[in-house]
This record gives C-alpha cells, structure tokens and sequence, in this order.
C-alpha cells in the first residue's frame, strides 16, 4: 500500500527529564516518513531545565505536549494520551527510542491495518547491535520474555525466525502499533494491575482473545537504549511492585502455566534464546 494512501497516526512518548534521549526519539520522528503523523509527548514531571526548555520548543512547533504528574504509572500516562489522540492508528513509543530507517512506521501501519491483526512490534536492536525484542514468548520464565534476546541479526539463530515477519503472542510497547478502535475495544492498558510492567504482555493478549493478534515486523528496525531513563527496579519499591504485577499477569493469563502456541513446547522456559528444554520427559524419552 502506497504510503500516501496510509492513515493517520498519533506517537504517544512518555518522558521525563533526559532530554538528551528524547530529542534523538523527536529527530528521528523528524526524520520519518509518514503523512499526517501526530506527536504527543507525555511530560511526567520533568524538573531539568533543559529538558522544560525543549518540551517548550516542541510545543512551539506543533508537538503536543500533555502534563502527566504524579506517581510513574505507564498505563496511565498512555492511556490519557491516547484519549486526546486524533489519529486512527497509535504508536506507543518509548523516549529511548532511536530510529535508524524513515520507513519503520509505515512497514508497521500496514501491518496494524490488517483486519487479523491487533499489535504490531518491530525489531528492537540494544546500541551494540544486538536484538533486544524480536516478539515476546509467554511462559519464559514463567512470565513473558523476549524471543531471540542477544543474537546478532545477521546470525542464522532459530532457523532465521529472528528476521521472519509472524504471528506472535506478543509484542513490546517499546514500540507498538495498534488501531485506536481496537486499543479502546479492549480497554487500553490496565492501569490497575499493570502500572509499570506487563501492561503491553496484557493489551497484546487481550487484543489476542478478540481475534486481533499480535504481529512481529522485523522490517522495521529501531534501536532502543532499554529503560535507560527509568533505570531498573532494584529498590525495594519498584521490586515489590514488580512482584505484585508478575503475580497478576500469573493470575489473569496463567503464564506460569500456558505453553505459548507460537512456540515450541519442547523449548526452555527458562531461557530466551530458544534453548532446547533438556529437563523434558519426552527430551529424555
């Protein structure tokens, strides 16, 4: 499909402060092509001079830019963002996100358009070049995992399933693609039970349940520098609320339980790098 005939999009990126990595995610949005693509920063407070200046300056070329204060809560800032949202299609988009190609976003729009389809994920390269999110396997760890996590794009890895547009139980909100309609049929994310993590493994599988299922495009190719203004939940805090939300995402989808049908059950649970499971009885058999 012509990109001329796509429709409109709305980027939805939660930031605060850092404005060094936001401002590579704008220039490469910048930098994409797209026709009628709308940018929507949600600010959570950011306090940084620079980074109040820069949103200043955004706001003055015609981004949006939405006040989300309070406690950090993902689902929350998106979902509000969403709601002011006037394109057909959303793009969730972290603030650590470089783009390296113009064609990302309408590779992945006529994906979303699909009528089978519900989220659509790319290709996410650590800044070393290695894959970071090629899809995500439910049931790695008794969670959700990222399949081909660490291999080096051009390696052969899993029969080359690394490179291979496909159908997948889900996909990473780093950047995901989704029609509004469809986001809004499901309920969005679940700011209760998910405020910071697994709210994309939930709105993939309930778009999954709707017959919308999550898509891998490993044509678009982005690279993302993971977490790095958010930093990891190794304080108490964001380790206890981790814990509570892998407990939900454990009681609501069963993840400690289900094999993932777009993965093999003879593989391990406990690896992400498609390792085969050597404590399986029909291994061993």
């Amino acid at each position: 499909e012509p990109v001329e005939r796509l429709p409109s999009v709305s980027v939805v990126i939660p930031t605060r402060n850092r404005v060094d990595l936001l401002h590579t995610c704008i220039t490469g949005l910048h930098a994409t092509q797209y026709p009628g693509l709308e940018i929507i920063v949600a600010n959570n407070d950011s306090d940084e001079p620079e980074t109040l200046a820069y949103l200043d300056a955004l706001a003055a070329e015609g981004v949006r830019v939405l006040d989300q204060p309070g406690p950090f809560n993902f689902s929350t800032i998106n979902n509000n963002a969403v709601a002011e949202a006037k394109g057909e299609l959303i793009c969730l988009l972290n603030n650590d996100i470089e783009v390296l190609a113009p064609d990302w976003l309408a590779v992945m729009a006529t994906q979303a358009l699909r009528p089978e389809v519900g989220a659509v994920g790319a290709q996410l390269l650590y800044p070393d070049g290695r894959i970071q999110h090629a899809g995500v396997v439910i049931g790695v760890g008794n969670a959700a995992g990222h399949a081909h996590r660490f291999l080096r794009p051009e390696a052969k890895g899993y029969f080359r399933r690394h490179a291979l547009p496909q159908f997948v139980s889900a996909v990473t909100g780093a950047c995901l693609v989704v029609r509004k309609d469809k986001f809004l049929a499901v309920g969005g994310l679940d700011e209760k039970n998910f405020a910071v993590a697994f709210n994309d493994v939930d709105l993939c599988l309930k778009l999954n349940r709707r017959g919308w299922q999550s898509f891998y495009e490993p044509r678009a190719v982005l690279v993302h520098h993971e977490s790095v203004s958010r930093g990891f939940d190794t304080d108490p805090v964001g380790a206890a609320r981790f814990a509570k939300e892998l407990a939900a995402l454990q009681r609501i989808w069963r993840t400690n339980e289900i094999v993932d049908p777009y993965h093999h059950p003879m593989l391990s649970r406990a690896s992400e790098q498609f390792a085969l499971d050597l404590t399986s009885t029909m291994v061993r058999a």
